[in-house]
């Protein structure tokens, strides 16, 4: 005989064994949850360990670069005044010259044979202006002859000394002391007449002449610390020399001209870097670039530590920054000396957080 169970002994079954598996269910959860509140309590009380910068008074020093042509106004090609045949050279190149010498002689055959006719014509002009002196001194002959006379006297004698002035020219001289740089003339050759023979070039007064932007035109005056650095070459620390009083309307520029001392080794016509130092302060109070961040409104900012010891605050200091040379900036507002800029470890942290300082 086949037995059935009875209906509410079967429900209850089944409530009992839900049960079970629900107590297991929120057993199991109990455990799992219990080791993470454990773990998270020693984290929580963990402050972030930053390094710090202490803020002092330092030197800052601001400086520009603009690019400048190293010149000098000794450097001269001469070229020939009378043309001719090249009768001598009397110089080589590299030789060192004094002002006056003698570089190159152009013929002057021809010019002096008219010297030597104008002579002979200078003579006859002088004895006729004598005797018509002594006649017309005892009032013998009219004035028309003895003014006659006098003048071609005079033509003469200014023709004569055209004749000598370019005999005088056809012998170049040097104009200042200097080096032959440069020698085009070759003996046997025509000389044609504005044409370059000799090149003569003094280093002793030479100079960088720079294009400034207008943008500093107000900052840059006579006197302003300089440095000119020539790659490869030399740097040299000079001053500013001269300011041009006109703006360049085609490239808005402002022309400056540097003297360089003597003995330098720059050459005429080099490029040059020319550093304006705009701003040197004794004391001031400046920040690496790299550890000024920048918030999502734009502003400059950093981090400070507040507080004593090792245990400190971080707190939030939004700046206004002034201008930057190399690697730093100079603070203009928002921070004051004395205090702890957090300088490693800024990303790390927030404002109102904890932190330990590390001690370096």
């Amino acid at each position: 005989m086949k037995k059935t169970m009875n209906p509410t002994m079967n429900t209850s079954l089944r409530k009992l064994t839900l049960m079970a598996v629900a107590a297991m269910f929120w057993g199991g959860c109990g455990n799992a949850e219990a080791p993470v509140e454990e773990s998270a309590a020693p984290a929580a009380s963990k402050s972030v360990q930053v390094g710090v910068m202490p803020l002092t008074p330092q030197p800052f020093t601001h400086r520009f670069s603009v690019q400048g042509n190293v010149e000098t106004d000794r450097n001269a090609l001469l070229t020939s005044e009378f043309g001719g045949r090249i009768e001598d050279v009397y110089v080589r190149e590299g030789a060192q010259v004094e002002m006056g010498d003698p570089l190159v002689k152009v013929d002057t055959d021809v010019i002096e044979g008219s010297i030597a006719e104008l002579s002979t014509q200078l003579k006859l002009a002088e004895v006729v202006f004598e005797r018509q002196q002594r006649l017309w001194d005892q009032e013998i002959g009219s004035e028309i002859e003895y003014l006659q006379a006098k003048t071609q006297l005079e033509s003469l004698q200014r023709s004569m000394e055209t004749l000598t002035e370019q005999k005088d020219m056809a012998i170049m001289r040097a104009p200042f002391t200097g080096v032959v740089d440069r020698c085009l003339a070759k003996s046997g050759e025509f000389a044609v007449p504005g044409a370059p023979l000799v090149r003569i070039v003094n280093l002793s007064d030479m100079k960088v002449r720079a294009m400034v932007s207008d943008h500093y035109a107000g900052q840059i005056n006579k006197g302003m610390p300089a440095s000119v650095i020539v790659s490869g070459v030399d740097t040299i620390e000079t001053t500013v020399g001269r300011v041009g009083q006109f703006i360049n309307p085609a490239n808005r520029t402002l022309e400056i001209t540097l003297p360089l001392p003597e003995g330098t080794s720059f050459l005429p016509n080099m490029f040059a870097s020319v550093w304006l130092e705009d701003m040197n302060l004794d004391s001031a109070l400046v920040l690496p670039s790299s550890i000024v961040q920048q918030d999502i409104n734009g502003e400059d900012f950093v981090f400070v530590a507040a507080g004593e010891g090792m245990e400190r605050m971080v707190e939030k200091r939004v700046l206004k920054m002034g201008m930057g040379s190399g690697d730093v900036m100079l603070v203009e507002h928002g921070l004051s000396f004395g205090q702890d800029v957090i300088s490693k470890g800024a990303t790390r942290v927030v404002a109102g957080q904890a932190v330990s300082i590390i001690q370096e």
